[in-house]
């Protein structure tokens, strides 16, 4: 599987989407090591929420770490949302977020309730045959090797190679020297 470049602007306001926090695959990556190399990662169970719009992304995020994701933007979209960007005005043009009970008669919710549910069968359906055509059965058995990034035109690696995994308990014996600062 091959990833693609981060980008884009999620629920945050347009100058801030890639100049304020730390973008989810780094901050997924960071997590999931920490608890690893903390010895916890069997306790905690780490979601990611950003992008996340199919299969491949889902399959993509629990490479590196995740153990479950959320579709936020996807789901609004199956529901209705055209991105008016009316949100916080209550004047919502098809209704999907509006107190209004004139504009809320727009969402026809049984057929709302149902264009949800197939997509979401249809994205976890599409996860599971890009994991079988892995060859996994389980996201479990996803590994870091199974990722692969574009470097550039011709150059391909993998996540296994592109980022430091820790071992368990590796913070608590012997950190290595990126994280023995923190």
């Amino acid at each position: 599987m091959v990833d693609g470049a981060e980008g884009g602007t999620g629920a945050a306001p347009l100058e801030f989407a890639d100049h304020v926090g730390t973008p989810l695959t780094e901050g997924l990556l960071t997590v999931h090591n920490a608890l690893v190399g903390a010895g916890l990662r069997d306790r905690v169970r780490i979601g990611a929420s950003g992008k996340i719009a199919t299969g491949a992304d889902l399959v993509k995020r629990m490479v590196q770490g995740a153990d479950y994701g959320n579709a936020a933007r996807a789901m609004m979209f199956a529901v209705g949302c055209i991105q008016a960007q009316r949100c916080h005005t209550n004047t919502c043009p098809t209704g999907v977020t509006t107190q209004d009970p004139r504009r809320a008669r727009a969402i026809d919710v049984p057929d709302k309730t149902l264009r949800v549910q197939r997509f979401q069968e249809a994205t976890v359906a599409s996860a599971l045959q890009i994991m079988a055509s892995m060859g996994v059965t389980d996201p479990a058995q996803l590994r870091p090797h199974m990722l692969r990034r574009r470097v550039d035109p011709v150059t391909e690696r993998s996540y296994e190679e592109l980022y430091e995994w820790l071992h368990p308990g590796q913070l608590l014996a012997e950190p290595p020297a990126s994280w023995a600062a923190d």
